[in-house]
């Protein structure tokens, strides 16, 4: 299963936490509860929409929204998620979590996914 997350990005870049919690509900539903990799994608998810809604300043999903890191240090987040990803002792929810702010990330920077 592969879930479109632009709308969510969307109502992330718009400070929306109504339509973004609204779009993670409507999505949880049709994820399989089996799947780890999609249970760890969709808590990451779950994380940066709760970060928005308290407002947390050292969130990094609210330092990005507030254009508080560089192209470069973005990328750099990048980089670092995509290394631990690689790494195959890692469990799969692990994996599903970081590919979650690997695919927010590349979304917000206007980025595709490689």
């Amino acid at each position: 299963m592969t879930i479109d997350i632009k709308p969510l990005v969307k109502f992330l870049k718009q400070k929306d936490v109504k339509r973004a919690r609204e779009w993670l509900e409507l999505n949880r539903s049709e994820i399989n509860a089996g799947d780890e990799f999609l249970k760890g994608y969709l808590l990451a998810l779950q994380g940066m929409v709760s970060a928005l809604e308290s407002g947390g300043e050292l969130s990094a999903i609210n330092k990005v929204l507030e254009k508080k890191y560089s192209r470069e240090q973005i990328a750099e987040l990048i980089r670092e998620t995509r290394d631990r990803i690689s790494q195959k002792f890692r469990p799969e929810d692990e994996h599903g979590f970081d590919t979650a702010w690997i695919d927010v990330l590349n979304e917000l920077s206007g980025e595709k996914k490689s």
